[in-house]
């Protein structure tokens, strides 16, 4: 077994079931995701097609450093990070009065770790696209920031719906985005699904009614998603992929 610096296990899963702007499974829930049936794919950003956990655990640790906060260690991050970072800051103890310094701060320190995609990420959105499954990006980010790393990798007109995190009260686990993404692409919840890697994402798929999948790319991620119940959970993007197409 292969294990990355972030305890990532390289490998996949066996496939038996278990319980903006407009332009190896593992069954976990309540399985109503039939492969060979998605009208339109929507996807996080951070974690699942950009490789940023790496990045984004950096830049924490030099804030925290610098406001006088306990540092994380790796599987202390892995655990507790969300895509809603006000729900990181609560967990983390940070102080209130400290939130918009942090986030001015993390954005100035994130533009210095230039993280790339997945390997995988740029396979599974061709071969989604090639089939004509609709997609869209549904992130918390900045959208400033999101914009900026989408034209870097040449993303920038491959989704037909990107809607990001500009207000406190549309983040993830809020349906908002995704209900927006939904009505853009002209999809029904029921034929679309969700992709994320954290607890927030599917919880926002389920407050949605869209079916969601998990992609877990080590042992302490698949712990935090299993206990969320998504529909289908896979190690990464291209078990995924052929899973949505009908090709496992």
């Amino acid at each position: 077994m292969k294990v990355d610096s972030w305890g990532r296990v390289k490998r996949k899963y066996s496939g038996t079931p278990v319980s903006g702007r407009v332009n190896g499974s593992v069954l976990a829930g309540g399985g109503s995701l039939m492969p060979g049936r998605v009208e339109g794919v929507l996807f996080d950003w951070d974690g699942v097609l950009l490789d940023s956990l790496g990045a984004a655990f950096n830049v924490y640790n030099k804030i925290f450093a610098k406001v006088g906060t306990k540092k994380l260690t790796r599987d202390e991050y892995l655990e507790l990070q969300s895509p809603n970072w006000y729900e990181f800051y609560v967990k983390v103890g940070l102080p209130t009065h400290l939130w918009r310094e942090v986030d001015n701060e993390w954005l100035q320190l994130y533009e210095e770790e230039n993280p790339d995609l997945h390997p995988d990420a740029l396979r599974c959105l061709s071969l989604l696209r090639g089939s004509g499954v609709k997609l869209a990006l549904v992130s918390n980010g900045s959208g400033v920031r999101v914009e900026k790393e989408l034209a870097r990798f040449g993303l920038g007109q491959i989704f037909q719906a990107v809607l990001f995190g500009e207000k406190k009260e549309e983040l993830k686990p809020s349906p908002v985005m995704i209900q927006r993404a939904l009505g853009a692409m002209g999809v029904k919840p029921w034929d679309a699904v969700y992709v994320g890697d954290s607890p927030a994402d599917i919880q926002a798929a389920k407050n949605a009614s869209v079916p969601s999948v998990a992609i877990s790319r080590g042992p302490i991620q698949a712990e935090r998603l299993r206990r969320e119940g998504p529909d289908r959970m896979f190690a990464d993007l291209d078990e995924m992929t052929r899973f949505l197409l009908g090709r496992l």
